[in-house]
């Protein structure tokens, strides 16, 4: 599989063969969501309150990826940092350490979250009309915790090793899996919202197991759990980690936030209709985001190696090409915002 050159390939080169697999890939990941919301949305008689439901259930999603990108995010740089020091020791220390941390905290959330899940839901703001649609969506969602944190979370190792295309293949293959099996599920089996929780933990499943395998067999560095005599070892590792992602994971945390205190409000306001509404703009609003991630995690190994292998001056080029890709996408899409909303919504 083709391997970005980060040693000798010219720096705009590299963030743009780095960020289109990953933009790519971070709109199929998208799809995870929003093809669910489509499809919900068209359930006959209830699918105006089952969106309202998955509506309400978005920010627990976003609170799970959070935790994701805490340890993903957080290892990624300092393992492409190792990278560029041609320190593969600690490089891989940094991807293992991160493995083991996500796999910890997926099983810890899960255990905390299932016996939890009805006083959460409901402290978000869903009605008794729509708990049904809601509890049922996440009670099966959540059996892909595992998966799902494994696959967003050590995504970015195999992108950090200049594998971009893999990383895309990984998310495209779950994506294409949920978008075929959603209406399988969801109409044909007459499953309803727990149909669409099914196609996703089945689709986020066949992601993580492409992700490790690949990492365990195709990269070029090899994860696998930390051994015991490692733990006291990579304690300062795991710090390192945590407080380099803590930006991204409050980012996303204070996010989710937002949109629990919108949902509470908009519950008490206008009801179902109200939250569902609020579901849409939420999914336009993740649309076009999307390529901004792709940009800032494509041009993310970039910096890193190159700031591992004391280049500041292609550490400077990349900062200013990330930073000129960034403002004409913003541009392009702030225009349709403001003069074609109606094409946007109409989507759902």
């Amino acid at each position: 599989m083709k391997r970005i050159d980060f040693e000798n390939d010219t720096v705009t080169r590299n963030i743009v063969n780095a960020a289109f697999p990953l933009l790519v890939a971070q709109i199929m990941s998208l799809l995870y969501n929003v093809v669910d919301r489509i499809y919900i949305a068209r359930i006959p008689s209830v699918g105006t309150y089952a969106l309202g439901a998955i509506g309400l259930c978005f920010p627990l999603i976003v609170i799970i990826n959070a935790f994701s990108n805490l340890f993903g995010s957080g290892g990624a740089p300092l393992f492409s940092i190792g990278r560029g020091e041609k320190d593969s020791t600690k490089a891989n220390l940094v991807m293992n350490t991160s493995f083991t941390m996500l796999v910890l905290c997926s099983i810890v959330l899960m255990i905390v979250l299932y016996p939890l899940l009805k006083p959460i839901l409901t402290l978000f703001g869903t009605s008794s009309s729509a708990m049904k649609y809601a509890y049922s969506y996440m009670m099966i969602y959540l059996i892909g915790t595992l998966p799902s944190m494994l696959t967003l979370g050590m995504n970015p190792f195999i992108n950090a090793q200049g594998y971009s295309t893999a990383g895309m293949c990984s998310v495209l293959i779950g994506a294409i899996m949920n978008l075929v099996l959603d209406p399988i599920f969801i109409f044909l089996f007459r499953l309803g919202i727990q149909g669409a929780a099914i196609a996703t933990v089945i689709s986020q499943c066949v992601s993580a197991i492409f992700v490790y395998w690949f990492l365990k067999n195709r990269s070029e560095l090899k994860v696998r759990l930390l051994k015991k005599e490692e733990w006291i070892v990579c304690k300062r590792y795991a710090q390192n980690i945590v407080s380099l992602g803590s930006s991204s994971f409050i980012m996303q945390l204070t996010n989710s936030v937002v949109t629990i205190c919108c949902n509470s409000v908009l519950s008490g306001i206008g009801g179902d209709v109200y939250i569902s509404v609020m579901t849409i703009v939420s999914s336009i609003r993740q649309m076009v985001e999307t390529p901004i991630y792709a940009m800032n995690e494509g041009s993310s190994p970039i910096l890193s190696y190159n700031y591992g292998a004391q280049r500041p001056k292609r550490v400077r080029k990349a900062i200013r090409v990330m930073t000129c890709m960034i403002l004409i996408y913003t541009a392009i899409m702030w225009s349709v915002i403001i003069f074609a909303p109606e094409f946007l919504i109409g989507i759902f």
